[in-house]
């Protein structure tokens, strides 16, 4: 093995499950499954969503990058942003900025169903005023 090798594997955050060892698997979730999915060892693609879910979780909250998540557990680096969102992972500038919503955004202000709430309810008011022949 070489030195780079060496480096790397003592990098890789050490995935501890959070029941005792009789019980590897709760609330749905296969801790073991998990556990390898981190390490590199499983395919993301054979995890169920919860499991995908605390295995993206475990690697952010160890610094690794959402493009390697992404392609480590084979998921959309967006859906790494929301899971990071409803875990409270994300600072406040990464939220959408509509009241009540909480949701990642992608860096124009809104979540992906707020922006398009809002493009849809601009259309309809643009075209009540354009009916009405009143200068917006």
């Amino acid at each position: 093995m070489s030195i780079g090798a060496t480096r790397l594997h003592t990098r890789r955050p050490v995935f501890a499950l959070p029941t005792d060892d009789a019980d590897t698997y709760s609330d749905g979730i296969d801790w073991i499954a998990v556990e390898r999915a981190t390490q590199g060892e499983y395919n993301g693609r054979d995890l169920t969503e919860n499991e995908l879910r605390e295995a993206a979780l475990f690697l952010r909250r160890h610094d690794v990058s959402r493009v390697a998540i992404s392609i480590q557990l084979s998921v959309y680096e967006r859906l790494v942003k929301e899971w990071e969102a409803e875990a409270g992972l994300l600072d406040a500038d990464d939220l959408c900025t509509k009241p009540g919503c909480g949701r990642a955004r992608p860096g124009t202000g809104l979540c992906a169903l707020c922006l398009s709430q809002h493009r849809i309810q601009e259309k309809h008011w643009r075209a009540a005023v354009a009916e009405l022949g009143v200068a917006a």
